[in-house]
């Protein structure tokens, strides 16, 4: 196994590479300049050795490396897809700039790229490299990445011919990582985890919501049904259907204001709900009633990431308060940002809220675990769980491309991950 250290990449505007704090054990054949075969595919690179000469726009960072066969290694090359042409590519650009400084402190070359800038003969990649001094980011060639972050931003872009074509020959490509794959979507990842016993007890009743006699189904067994998108995200679309004697009271929030609407029959409330469903496909819920906080009811948010040892672990545990009349904890939808350490403790007592965040953490693995037997190339998501006054947890949603967390020492310790699970790949 290689012995990784640490050491020092410049990368100028010209295209010229230098490294820095490199000890080879094998005579040169040059003193000042060595070209080695770089990447998981061998691209041949030039490297100076030395210090690069300080001109503007050149890009600096902490690289690993290690000599193994007498062969020079820098890992990890992290290539992150989007979408998009040149510099207008597509995606989160602070969340970019944030993985690429948290790649320059610890060790890792993080550029974008998009498929257009991938040349198939050479395996080279025109990508982008964020200058933090300058506030931009900055085009340069590089081999192809021993990692590739999949953030291209939405399904329907994802879908696309061009885009498929290129995941697929990405994933043919020896040693070479792709995390994560593809957006879940609520139909498949229930249907996924149904087929998983040990995830069985954790899941609310949930099917699609595909024909009157299945809203029907479900009415007569439960008195609160959520109906959700099967490709939603951000908590857009959702509504929640509530039995009120004789009334059925269907709820939904746009733009942060609560909308809600009666009928008096099933019949009534299909007519009305058929052609949003021809437009786009939903999931129906059984409702669970959560334990609330300030009498508003509350979820709980969980990172998990697979961290530097490539194992499943929970980089952070949040909880997401609805806001005043919505029907959802999401932020976007006027949810708000509280900690676990002040709102369990006062519902649960401090021993038992304890309890509660073990099983929580044991939950996710164990839900993690179960997608990645059906799921290719997963290594980070989001889950949102419920907890019923009786410390029950139920599994809700999860999200394979999760935004950031809110809570800034969840960001960076996922920020973090993600360049150490990358490093671990490199081994």
């Amino acid at each position: 196994m290689s012995h990784w250290e640490s050491g020092w990449l410049t990368i100028l505007p010209s295209g010229q590479w230098y490294v820095e704090g490199i000890h080879f054990p094998i005579p040169l054949t040059s003193t000042n300049h060595i070209t080695v075969p770089l990447g998981p595919l061998h691209v041949e690179q030039t490297l100076n050795l030395g210090l690069a000469p300080t001109v503007t726009g050149r890009y600096r960072t902490r690289i690993r490396w290690s000599m193994y066969n007498n062969m020079l290694q820098i890992a990890p090359l992290i290539g992150i897809l989007t979408s998009g042409k040149g510099e207008s590519f597509k995606g989160n650009r602070e969340n970019f700039q944030e993985i690429s400084k948290t790649g320059q402190k610890l060790g890792a070359l993080v550029f974008v790229f998009t498929p257009d800038g991938i040349d198939w003969e050479t395996y080279k990649i025109r990508g982008y490299l964020y200058d933090k001094r300058n506030g931009f980011w900055q085009s340069f060639e590089t081999p192809f990445p021993h990692v590739i972050y999949n953030r291209i931003p939405t399904r329907t872009v994802e879908e696309k011919e061009h885009m498929q074509e290129t995941l697929k020959r990405i994933s043919k490509l020896k040693n070479v990582t792709l995390f994560n794959r593809q957006f879940f979507d609520k139909e498949s990842l229930f249907t996924t985890l149904q087929a998983k016993k040990e995830v069985a007890p954790f899941l609310p009743d949930t099917y699609k919501l595909d024909s009157f006699e299945r809203l029907k189904s479900f009415a007569r067994k439960h008195d609160v049904l959520y109906l959700k998108p099967i490709r939603g995200k951000a908590g857009r679309g959702i509504m929640r259907l509530e039995k009120h004697d004789t009334i059925w009271l269907l709820r939904r929030v746009h733009q942060q204001k609560s909308l809600s609407r009666s009928f008096y029959t099933l019949d009534e409330l299909w007519t009305y709900l058929w052609p949003i469903l021809q437009r786009k496909p939903y999931i129906v819920q059984q409702g669970i009633m959560l334990a609330t906080y300030n009498d508003r009811p509350f979820d709980v948010r969980v990172l998990t990431q697979k961290n530097g040892k490539g194992h499943w672990d929970i980089t952070g545990i949040g909880i997401r308060q609805a806001g005043a009349r919505s029907i959802t904890t999401h932020v976007p939808r006027g949810g708000s940002v509280l900690s676990p350490d002040k709102v369990l403790p006062q519902i649960f007592g401090e021993e038992w809220s304890i309890f509660i965040l073990q099983n929580i953490r044991k939950t996710v693995l164990v839900i993690a675990k179960a997608l990645q037997q059906n799921m290719r190339d997963l290594a980070e998501m989001s889950m949102d769980l419920g907890i019923t006054t009786d410390g029950d947890i139920w599994f809700f949603e999860a999200n394979s491309k999760p935004e950031k967390f809110d809570e800034p020492d969840i960001r960076r310790a996922s920020l973090r991950n993600i360049i150490f699970y990358s490093q671990h790949m490199c081994k």
